[in-house]
């Protein structure tokens, strides 16, 4: 399924991505029927997902320095940006031009990938196409490598 991020962890909490507080004191919260704090490994990727509704699941703890509880992340998905459903995946590029290499080895490809994006090649992203396989909306979830892209 796209979207998808990590291995399935035993609990799951449904909600909009915010941040809160004030430097540096800021957290990533997800916005549920309570907000719960985003801890862990994925946490910088959810980070950069502010006002978008995903599906995250882990090791949920009350006991933590803040108020209400914590998640420790083990794996997200990414339910809808403004309504629809992206594709998420490592951009890659081959003689042909870019395409989303995507959880499973599935592949998608972009069409009308703009220079900004171009420079991305090699990172975690998410895309929502438009009617013609180009890139309407992007987001960036974890840069390329130092190296360079693949």
């Amino acid at each position: 399924m796209n979207g998808h991020i990590g291995e399935i962890g035993p609990e799951a909490i449904d909600g909009v991505v915010r941040r809160v507080g004030n430097e540096p004191f800021t957290r990533t919260i997800v916005d549920g029927e309570e907000g719960v704090v985003i801890s862990g490994p994925y946490e910088p990727e959810v980070r950069r997902l502010v006002g978008v509704r995903i599906r995250i699941t882990g090791r949920l703890s009350r006991e933590t320095e803040f108020p209400g509880p914590t998640l420790e992340a083990t794996s997200y998905e990414i339910v809808s940006v403004d309504g629809e459903r992206p594709l998420l995946g490592t951009l890659t590029r081959d003689e042909d031009g870019f395409y989303l290499k995507m959880r499973g080895g599935k592949l998608a490809r972009l069409k009308s990938v703009s220079e900004a994006l171009a420079q991305s090649t090699g990172g975690l992203i998410w895309v929502i196409l438009d009617a013609n396989d180009g890139v309407a909306r992007y987001g960036i979830l974890r840069d390329p490598p130092a190296s360079g892209g693949t």
